[in-house]
């Protein structure tokens, strides 16, 4: 298999950890990923515990905006909202630390692992060996752009260009 800078690594080992939390085998991720054999990624799931993370899934940004916005159309509903007016403020300040690009590649970011689950989905659903292949290979050439696009995008957030 291929060798990876530390960067592509980093990354690779991220996405491998976002689809073992969304219940994918080794295996499974091994031939969505093309790149990385099912022996490192048994390796990274120990040796990086992915386990923990799993058990400890972190909140999306869409989720913490969507929690805003449904506490507010509950106020404006004359409901207890699930967040405090407060919290809710501590949220938006939060979020609008980010810059806009970093905004932009949060939800790229998203919108990507949204595209990859759905050809996920797609794949475990497969009836036969060619039509997951074909899915497969589709979802490669997708992820190839996208990881482009994506590092590309954070390269010029975190200044690296």
């Amino acid at each position: 298999m291929a060798q990876f800078t530390k960067a592509e690594r980093e990354l690779k080992i991220e996405q491998a950890r976002r689809m073992y939390c969304k219940g994918f085998d080794s295996q499974t991720i091994a031939d969505i990923m093309g790149d990385v054999t099912k022996r490192t990624l048994d390796g990274w799931i120990r040796d990086y515990d992915f386990d923990k993370s799993k058990k400890s899934q972190i909140i999306a940004l869409s989720e913490i905006r969507n929690s805003i916005l449904e506490s507010y159309a509950d106020l404006l509903d004359g409901k207890k909202p699930k967040i405090t007016p407060d919290q809710a403020a501590k949220y938006a300040t939060a979020f609008e630390k980010f810059s806009s690009k970093k905004q932009v590649l949060s939800y790229m970011h998203e919108a990507f692992e949204m595209l990859s689950e759905e050809f996920m989905n797609d794949i475990q659903k497969a009836d036969g060996r060619k039509e997951k292949d074909n899915l497969l290979n589709d979802l490669r050439g997708v992820r190839s752009k996208m990881e482009n696009v994506l590092t590309r995008l954070t390269n010029e957030v975190l200044g690296n260009e």
